[in-house]
């Protein structure tokens, strides 16, 4: 299907060739996020940015009732939690009211030594990914 857009390699991250592809997908499938992401994750490609924007668009139009619960389940992002996420989401949401003046608030609290522990981690295993390609195949 990327062949349509004249990327037989998939969608690259390059705005002219992202934007359309993106638009299309969630054109097609504006209120299934399912089908959406998996259909732009099919064109291969730079997966990761062209599905973080269908994924927004469909968000955006369908609310975060469409993300499948399966996928919300499996989502590991620790220190983050799925809940901490919605509570970023409603505080970000009460900065821009329709009416009335923003809500000021401090940080979200987050267990910010979880985050250098997590950060050490995919440290290595980047490392160590990169170390062994250098070794003969």
């Amino acid at each position: 299907m990327a062949g349509r857009f004249g990327r037989s390699h998939g969608v690259s991250g390059f705005v002219l060739h992202t934007v359309p592809a993106v638009l299309y997908v969630w054109l097609r499938h504006p209120g299934d996020f399912r089908r959406a992401i998996e259909e732009i994750v099919r064109l291969g490609g730079d997966t990761d940015t062209t599905g973080a924007i269908v994924g927004a668009l469909v968000g955006a139009t369908a609310g975060v009732g469409a993300i499948p619960p399966e996928w919300l389940a499996g989502l590991v992002e620790w220190p983050r939690t799925v809940g901490w996420m919605e509570r970023l989401a409603e505080r970000l949401a009460r900065q821009f009211p329709s009416e009335g003046a923003p809500e000021r608030s401090g940080p979200l609290p987050l267990f910010w030594p979880g985050l250098i522990a997590r950060n050490a981690v995919f440290m290595l295993i980047v490392l160590g990914h990169g170390f062994r390609r250098l070794l003969p195949a």
